[in-house]
């Protein structure tokens, strides 16, 4: 019999090098074979990590589809300058202590004495213009939070203002695509305000949406077709400019609406599963306690109204929002993605269909951490360390509020309070709104002779659908006072064109499109980068740039696609990582210094550089880190100066 023990005449293999051996035991470990020569024990190398976890970027996925950060008038809105912990209880009870924690102004007043902070220049940014377009450029936004907050908000404040233009840039056609969508749910005033919110929510963050969700998508996925062939009389034609995508761009558009049609093929459940078994690899059936920490480390300290128990079922299934007692059991065909692969037969790149986004940061954040100041103290009210109100309750009463403000021009708040608030078990601010916009479904069966008049005439030949009458838009978005024009491909291309030099007001760059900003700046090669020490030498204490290296102010401004884009006194808005649910503070903190590196080579003005670029220890905890990055900013706010002169023509060679 084979005993798997080496024979007594021949010594282990690798004796001579001690390396490890299937038949030989730790020192002083295992006990002795059969015959007394070699040790049974187990393999105790250590694997490597790859084996048994990943880094976070597998759960990232390659493309993006919602934001990570609060929604923003980028025409002016406090919460770009919000720091500290954004979905704070208003009455915290027993959550926290007073002596053991300093949260916002306590915390910087504190920080400023210890550290000895310098005082900061004054940066404001300047006005709008009053005669013409404000020029808004969105790059990564990953969604239309912040042009539906912008114009919502600018429609509330009754005055018409000038035409507001937004560039919505997107590496990805499908972002592309799911922006007309949610431009075309706002608008269709068909269906009522809260039967918008749903729609738009559930299409928004769930994987898995409704059967009227899904043959809704699939209905209006022939219109786009339409659309983007410039044979549509859609009323959202007038607003969304094509003009400046290719040929090819619109193909790629028109392809992916064909894919949202109800009879094409997508499981999006075991493509999502899959997903999730490359990221929690061997952890895979416990993957329930990875979650947990994911949240309680990432998630419970800055944005505690999101639900632990709703952010568990979002990464098990991937539905987000479910509102009323709705089955939701259909593929969300709008997820559907391409990315570039291997062939592993042959090697070559292919594209790939799949599901592609995001399976740890939740879509919560966008709508659901942030409200209006006045129903805000009864939306975040705690009671025995529990938020009365979800996240979801947060995003319904947000979302219908801005579809309210695109319709009316006035804001929603909350119905007076009531003492059944006050007394257990605490009745919700938000049933009168509930009770008051409750739709009711009928179905209407048409008339005999216009059931007979409907239907299509028989006959050979190539027929011509009837063109469908839609509903006029929003009063916000007609007469011609927003205009969205769709932008793709290499963003340092794009902005270096002519068209847009000194052109935009305002600005958004997300976080997870960052890479071109850090590309034009120079500091994604070792040899450009002005901020790398020379030799091996380490920066024990990271400051912001303007007190580290003043002298390097607008050096890249020149000849760069950033830096010449913005007018002057341009207000850029660079979304942080400060809600990711993945990354280490160290990491989130450097990421802070390395945007404010890039805006400074471009010539831009932090507005708050004490909160929004902390100092950085080459030695600092990790707890100290989060404490840092829980206080900071959620966004870093610059202010532009004046873009270089174009460069003259070349002379006529003849």
């Amino acid at each position: 019999r084979d005993s798997g023990v080496a024979p007594r005449t021949a010594p282990p293999p690798d004796a001579s090098r001690g390396g490890p051996h299937p038949c030989r035991g730790p020192k002083g470990g295992g006990h002795p074979g059969p015959f007394g020569m070699a040790r049974i024990s187990v393999d105790r190398s250590i694997p490597k990590p790859q084996g048994y976890a990943s880094d976070g970027l597998d759960a990232i996925g390659f493309i993006h589809f919602w934001g990570n950060s609060p929604a923003l008038d980028l025409c002016g809105d406090c919460q770009a300058a919000a720091f500290g912990v954004a979905a704070a209880g208003v009455s915290p009870g027993q959550q926290y202590k007073a002596d053991e924690e300093k949260e916002g102004k306590a915390f910087w007043e504190q920080e400023e004495v210890d550290t000895g902070g310098e005082r900061e220049e004054s940066v404001v940014p300047a006005p709008l213009p009053e005669d013409g377009p404000v020029n808004i450029l969105i790059a990564g936004g990953a969604d239309i939070r912040h042009l539906l907050k912008t114009v919502a908000r600018r429609r509330g404040g009754g005055k018409p203002g000038p035409k507001l233009r937004f560039f919505l840039h997107e590496a990805n056609h499908e972002v592309l695509a799911r922006h007309m969508l949610f431009l075309q749910v706002i608008n269709n005033r068909a269906l009522p305000a809260r039967e918008r919110m749903e729609l738009f929510l559930s299409v928004y963050g769930n994987t898995l949406v409704r059967e009227r969700d899904c043959r809704y998508i699939g209905e209006i996925a022939d219109e786009f077709v339409e659309m983007v062939t410039d044979n549509s009389n859609h009323p959202l034609a007038s607003v969304v400019s094509l003009d400046s995508l290719k040929f090819k761009d619109r193909d790629v558009l028109q392809d992916i609406f064909k894919g949202w049609r109800a009879d094409v093929p997508f499981d999006i459940e075991a493509l999502r599963d899959q997903r999730c078994r490359g990221y929690y690899r061997e952890r895979y059936d416990y993957r329930k306690n990875m979650m947990d920490w994911d949240y309680q480390t990432h998630i419970k300290d800055k944005a505690g109204i999101i639900s632990w128990f709703h952010y568990k079922a979002f990464c098990f299934t991937g539905v987000a929002f479910e509102t009323r007692l709705g089955t939701y059991n259909m593929p969300n065909r709008t997820l559907a993605s391409y990315t570039e692969a291997k062939d592993r037969s042959k090697g070559t790149t292919v594209q790939v269909r799949g599901f592609w986004g995001d399976i740890i940061n939740s879509p919560y954040y966008a709508f659901s951490i942030a409200t209006n100041s006045i129903d805000r103290p009864r939306l975040f009210k705690v009671s025995g360390s529990q938020y009365r109100q979800t996240e979801t309750d947060i995003a319904e009463f947000n979302v219908q509020d801005y579809i309210g403000q695109l319709e009316t021009g006035e804001e929603l708040h909350l119905p007076a309070e009531t003492p059944e608030e006050h007394v257990f078990p605490y009745a919700s601010p938000l049933d009168g709104l509930r009770t008051e916009n409750r739709i009711e479904e009928v179905v209407e069966e048409p008339a005999g002779d216009q059931a007979e008049a409907a239907r299509p005439a028989r006959g050979r030949g190539r027929r011509n659908p009837p063109k469908k009458e839609w509903p006029p838009l929003t009063p916000a978005f007609e007469g011609g006072g927003v205009e969205v024009v769709l932008l793709t491909g290499d963003l340092q291309e794009v902005l270096k064109k002519p068209r847009y030099r000194g052109l935009f007001h305002r600005g958004y760059l997300g976080s997870m499109a960052i890479m071109p900003f850090f590309e034009d700046a120079g500091l994604t090669k070792a040899g450009e980068d002005p901020f790398r020490p020379a030799g091996p030498s380490v920066v024990k204490i990271r400051k912001p740039p303007r007190a580290e290296a003043p002298e390097l102010f607008g050096t890249k401004q020149e000849g760069s696609g950033f830096g010449a884009a913005f007018a002057e006194g341009a207000h850029i808005v660079v979304e942080t990582m400060k809600y990711q649910a993945h990354f280490d503070a160290q990491q989130r903190i450097a990421y802070r210094h390395r945007a404010a590196q890039a805006g400074h080579l471009f010539g831009w003005r932090l507005t708050d550089e004490r909160r929004g670029v902390p100092r950085m220890e080459h030695d600092m905890k990790e707890r100290r880190a989060q404490e840092l990055e829980k206080n900071a900013t959620d966004f870093l706010c610059f202010v532009s100066r004046a873009p270089p002169p174009a460069p003259a023509p070349d002379p006529d060679p003849h």
